[in-house]
């Protein structure tokens, strides 16, 4: 049964919204990307959210690990090792080349937001492609600019650098690094959890309370719908 949940919900900022992209629309997108991460996580905040998403990081996503439903987020005080996301490795989504990186920033303590750059990736992968990584693990971040990266390779680790505030994974699409600038992103090669209780391969842009998980293999796959699991 898909009894799971987005265990954390983050309380941030605001800003201007994505309508500022629609005079600027990119290229349609050539790099196939595949979920950054393995297992079952959800969309914690989504595209033009209303809260940090917005003007400039109005297409990025925010990732967390889901939990069985009725999980308790830690309390405050608690360390940064009882969040699920913590620690967790985070995959090249395909191959390229690392532009920028860094990985010397502390993390903070959990419910804290900082005000320094965090550790982070952003990785090139064709003209005008880009994908940014934000708030990895103090420590798990030994990419430097130049660096050629395969897709599934581990980059970093999920932390609670930046202005994170909880652990969890934001990653953008850039059409441009340097300033940062997102755009629309489709991922492939996984599957979404749906109303029905089954899980579907997936193609849409991802929302704000969607499971995600890589797509099994072929040979994994059950041999009937009656077979996968379902939502109670």
């Amino acid at each position: 049964m898909i009894a799971w949940a987005c265990a954390l919900t983050l309380l941030l900022g605001a800003g201007t919204g994505a309508a500022d992209e629609a005079n600027h629309a990119p290229p349609p997108q050539s790099t196939r990307l595949t979920l950054p991460f393995d297992g079952i996580w959800g969309v914690i905040q989504g595209f033009d959210s209303g809260d940090t998403h917005t003007g400039y990081a109005a297409y990025a996503l925010d990732f967390v690990p889901a939990q069985r439903k009725g999980t308790r987020a830690p309390p405050h005080g608690a360390p940064l090792e009882q969040f699920v996301c913590y620690g967790r490795p985070i995959l090249a989504p395909a191959d390229g080349t690392v532009v920028a990186a860094a990985g010397d920033a502390r993390d903070w303590p959990g419910y804290h937001k900082g005000r320094d750059e965090g550790n982070f990736v952003i990785i090139q992968h064709a003209p005008g492609e880009y994908t940014e990584f934000r708030h990895l693990a103090a420590g798990s971040v030994r990419l430097n600019a130049g660096a050629r990266v395969r897709r599934g390779e581990v980059i970093g680790r999920c932390g609670n650098s930046g202005n994170a505030k909880t652990p969890h994974l934001h990653i953008g699409f850039l059409s441009s690094a340097e300033p940062i600038v997102t755009r629309p992103m489709v991922f492939s090669g996984f599957e979404i959890a749906g109303a029905d209780g089954a899980w579907h391969p997936g193609a849409a842009p991802l929302r704000k309370g969607d499971l995600v998980r890589p797509a099994p293999p072929e040979s994994a796959r059950p041999a009937s719908p009656a077979a996968a699991p379902r939502r109670p």
